[in-house]
């Protein structure tokens, strides 16, 4: 009886709604079944994979649930069954069982397969096969792009010579000193006239920087005087260099600079002292760049500053540190600009020709053990490398006429070979304040010439055996001292690079003595002995007369 009531129940709902209620009378009215339950669930034909597959002629739509293989919900899309979570059967969560010849993520056709954020497309896998980060048109396996810049956001070495791109203001002026650059803050026309100390002056620009940020950087230096003048410089009105940028020598300074608009401003102010000497600051080589995210970082452990990757013959790739080059290598300077006369430096010795560490400042070698180097200087001039000898193949000449020794008492030469002898300068037109010899046949006379043996003799760093010196001709430099000072050598005029273009004279090390100034005492010598001769011969002359004379007698 109660099967017969809820039968007539069913039919009496379909026939009056056309719709299925089951836990409730009142089904949606866009649906045709409708099952309300909070304790219990729908369950639908379960199956395997090969009933699935089975069934004959499966109407669109069709829904069970697998319990093998894949499991999960199918459903026929009309000419396959398909997974709820897509064509291709992937879960959000990850899949089970996959079959790796027979599921795909990606294009079933020749399209290319793209990852995305945000509608952003990031990744793309061409259907050519290459793989493409951050460009659409990936022209190798693997093609990276960076979206930040990579040039400078500003460069300005002021080689052009003028205030450009900056703005300037304050109490005095600032100016381009040369056409090779360098800004000067100082009186105008003048590198070293006088500023008031209450006077300052500033030049303001504006730089775009990026959303990862950027760096600036700028050389500068101020006057040689401990107080008065300083360089400070502000990012957005904020001083950022403290109690002020003071240094006789040029000095490069680097602050961060965050994303948007940045006004920058250099400005030379006074810290009220009293000021004796140049008032002065100098600027140089500004450049703002931005700072870019890695393109590529690879980590597995080794990696570190400095490193490359290094790969095996089988092509795996490690990072490794090079071994004939520094870690960090900061010892190469370079003053960035674009003129030609923009110098390089070096810091630390120079190997040119071999890859080895060198010794030498520098270090020039033509890659064979013996000797042979060529190092060519100008158009046709070479120095070259003999054995243990340096071969010129020019005149070898002073820069500046009559100003340059060659040697020194600290520095000698052991012997000086010549085909012809040397030769000195007798012009008289360069000679003034000519008189006679003063000395003669007197000072010779007092000359004591002796032969010697050197204590310390050397041949390149062979030191000569006493066994094998030889003697010596030659006189004491002390004694002829006192005798004919001129031909000796006791003081040289220097140079020291502390101090370039002021020379100063020094005591030598050792006393020198010019052998060939000897020669003309000499020569005075001989010629008043021969006046004595040619006197001794009159007078024997008439003695001779007079005795004939008295013999006729």
């Amino acid at each position: 009886m109660k099967k017969l009531t809820l039968l007539f129940f069913v039919l009496w709902t379909v026939s009056n709604t056309a719709q299925i209620g089951i836990g409730t009378t009142a089904p949606g009215a866009s649906t045709a079944l409708e099952i309300v339950s909070t304790s219990k669930g729908m369950l639908i034909p379960r199956m395997t994979q090969t009933q699935k597959v089975a069934i004959a002629t499966p109407a669109t739509g069709l829904l069970i649930y697998q319990t093998d293989a894949i499991p999960g919900f199918y459903y026929y899309n009309g000419t396959a069954w398909v997974t709820f979570g897509g064509s291709a059967g992937w879960e959000l969560t990850g899949n089970l069982g996959t079959d790796d010849t027979a599921n795909v993520l990606g294009t079933t056709d020749a399209q290319d397969f793209i990852i995305g954020t945000n509608r952003n497309e990031v990744i793309r896998i061409a259907s050519s096969g290459n793989v493409g980060l951050n460009t659409a048109v990936p022209s190798t396996k693997l093609h990276v792009v960076s979206t930040l810049p990579s040039a400078p956001l500003f460069n300005d070495g002021f080689e052009d010579n003028t205030i450009l791109p900056f703005t300037t203001g304050g109490n005095a002026n600032w100016i381009t000193t040369n056409a090779v650059g360098e800004f000067n803050s100082g009186a105008v026309g003048a590198k070293s006239g006088d500023i008031d100390d209450d006077e300052n002056s500033w030049i303001e620009t504006s730089v775009t920087i990026p959303a990862s940020g950027g760096e600036i950087s700028f050389y500068y230096k101020t006057d040689t005087e401990s107080c008065c003048d300083e360089l400070h410089f502000y990012i957005d009105g904020v001083d950022q260099s403290g109690a002020g940028l003071v240094n006789a020598s040029w000095t490069n300074q680097t602050y961060p600079l965050a994303a948007g608009v940045r006004v920058l401003r250099w400005a030379h102010e006074k810290d009220f002292s009293s000021s004796t000497g140049a008032d002065e600051v100098y600027l140089d080589d500004i450049l703002v760049t931005p700072i870019v995210d890695s393109t590529i970082q690879l980590l597995d452990g080794t990696q570190g500053v400095a490193r490359v990757l290094v790969s095996d013959a089988t092509g795996v790739a490690t990072w490794q540190t090079p071994t004939q080059l520094p870690a960090v290598d900061s010892d190469w300077a370079f003053n960035s600009g674009s003129t030609n006369t923009d110098p390089i430096y070096h810091q630390g010795n120079v190997m040119i020709g071999q890859n080895a560490v060198s010794a030498y400042n520098l270090h020039v070698w033509d890659g064979v053990s013996t000797s042979g180097t060529s190092i060519g200087i100008g158009s046709v001039e070479d120095m070259n490398d003999g054995v243990n000898e340096f071969q010129f193949t020019d005149m070898l000449t002073p820069v500046t006429d009559d100003s340059y020794n060659l040697g020194s008492s600290a520095r000698r030469w052991t012997a000086i070979y010549a085909s012809n002898g040397t030769i000195s300068t007798s012009d008289v037109r360069l000679k003034t304040a000519i008189k006679p010899l003063k000395y003669g046949l007197t000072e010779v006379l007092q000359l004591e010439p002796i032969s010697f043996k050197w204590k310390a003799e050397k041949e390149d760093n062979f030191v000569v055996p006493d066994t094998e010196k030889e003697y010596k001709l030659g006189f004491i430099a002390q004694e002829v001292q006192k005798i004919i000072p001129e031909v000796i050598v006791s003081h040289q005029w220097k140079e020291h690079e502390e101090n370039p273009g002021e020379l100063v004279k020094e005591e030598s090390e050792r006393l020198g003595m010019r052998y060939s100034d000897l020669i003309p005492v000499a020569i005075k010598a001989i010629q008043e002995q021969q006046e004595m001769i040619d006197a001794l011969e009159k007078q024997n002359n008439k003695l001779q007369e007079i005795v004939k004379n008295l013999e006729k007698e």
